[in-house]
């Protein structure tokens, strides 16, 4: 007889405007794309990002309804969901962690997050080979399901961009450490492409959570250059999509993506991208279907928060970076290509829908550990 799917208590920072509230938000697309019964607990968990994303609010639950809880809260915050929520939350149910990490090493001090899940659920294969090392329980590749919804009043006038420009863009989040984003490379490469070169393109960098000190040393290393434009207020999930949108090529040259969620959004559009080519990223990205920078992997060497010395990371190649940027301005037929490729790729591997089927199939076979459960609950206490 097939288990019946059971419900889930989906749980993360539902209204907050950052990646691991995205991560929440797409979650709750995909199990509605497929019909699993959900509710949603905006978490906070002391969270400093700005909170203004309330498209699932009318899913809110204040207690625990269903027997799984799916926590958006990465492994590093489940101690600190466990005592805030409280034993209740947890307590005989079947616990999953969400969780994104985006070096090869999981570190030891987030190790006390597997003692509250019985099961972790991660993004791409790279963060899976981090924490399976490291990892007492399954850990699963569950793809996030990729859907932007543009406006209808997505033009340029609404950013005050020049309507014919070649626009390239990047975005990233102050709380995710520029350090590892690097829009620092992305400013270097567009200085040697429209200086050196005489690249006819405009450059847009979108910062979420500006910091004043982000922001000046963005604005320090952009100066004397053509048509670059830093947007450093916050915008809506909408207007997000609608930037996006306005871009000709999105541009990403990170040093290390659990996944690179902006990324996937920009190919879903039908955009060209041009990223590294190294983590979580690679999982959709190919030479087919984008513009992947070469790069080699080389020793951090300075703490950055969570990113310790002794870790590796990617060094993109910055003038392989400058080649693909004359390509996607010049070479028309392969710009076409490889963005008609990514919008295939993600459409049709990395939907709500097939991100659901997952969740689905995992939920599944979990649902026999909770008929167990139920079963022996009910068996007469041998004292």
């Amino acid at each position: 007889m097939s288990q019946v799917v059971p419900g889930v208590n989906l749980i993360g920072y539902a209204k907050y405007e950052m990646g691991i509230g995205e991560s929440c938000r797409l979650a709750a697309r995909a199990l509605s794309a497929v019909n699993v019964p959900f509710g949603m607990l905006d978490y906070s968990g002391g969270n400093m990002s700005h909170r203004g994303e309330y498209s699932w609010s009318y899913r809110e639950i204040e207690a625990p309804i269903y027997p799984v809880n799916l926590f958006h809260i990465n492994a590093d915050q489940m101690g600190l969901a466990y005592a805030t929520l409280g034993r209740d939350w947890f307590e005989d149910r079947v616990n999953i962690g969400y969780w994104h990490w985006e070096l090869p090493e999981f570190p030891d001090e987030f190790a006390e997050g597997f003692r509250h899940v019985h099961e972790v659920w991660v993004p791409s294969a790279f963060v899976r080979d981090s924490l399976i090392r490291k990892s007492p329980v399954p850990v699963m590749v569950i793809p996030h399901g990729i859907h932007v919804e543009v406006p209808s009043d997505a033009g340029r006038n609404r950013f005050d961009l020049p309507e014919r420009k070649f626009l390239f863009l990047c975005m990233y989040d102050t709380f995710s450490y520029s350090s590892r984003k690097n829009p620092s490379a992305v400013l270097k490469a567009y200085r040697y492409a429209v200086q050196r070169l005489g690249l006819p393109a405009g450059l847009v960098i979108k910062m979420n959570n500006p910091q004043k000190t982000e922001v000046d040393n963005l604005r320090r290393e952009a100066e004397g250059l053509p048509a670059v434009r830093i947007i450093d207020r916050v915008l809506s999930r909408s207007e997000a999509n609608a930037l996006l949108n306005c871009a000709d090529c999105y541009i990403s040259l990170h040093r290390a993506e659990g996944f690179g969620l902006p990324i996937a959004e920009a190919m879903y559009l039908g955009k060209p991208v041009i990223a590294t080519n190294w983590s979580g990223n690679t999982d959709f990205m190919s030479s087919e279907n984008s513009g992947t920078v070469g790069c080699k992997l080389m020793r951090i060497g300075t703490h950055y928060g969570p990113y310790k010395a002794h870790q590796i990371w990617a060094e993109p190649d910055e003038e392989h970076a400058v080649h693909l940027m004359r390509k996607a301005v010049y070479d028309e037929a392969w710009r076409k290509r490889i963005a008609s490729n990514g919008r295939e790729t993600i459409r049709a591997r990395f939907s709500p829908e097939v991100s659901g089927e997952a969740m689905r199939g995992r939920l599944s076979a979990l649902s026999a550990k909770l008929l167990q459960r139920t079963e022996e609950s009910r068996l007469p206490s041998s004292k």
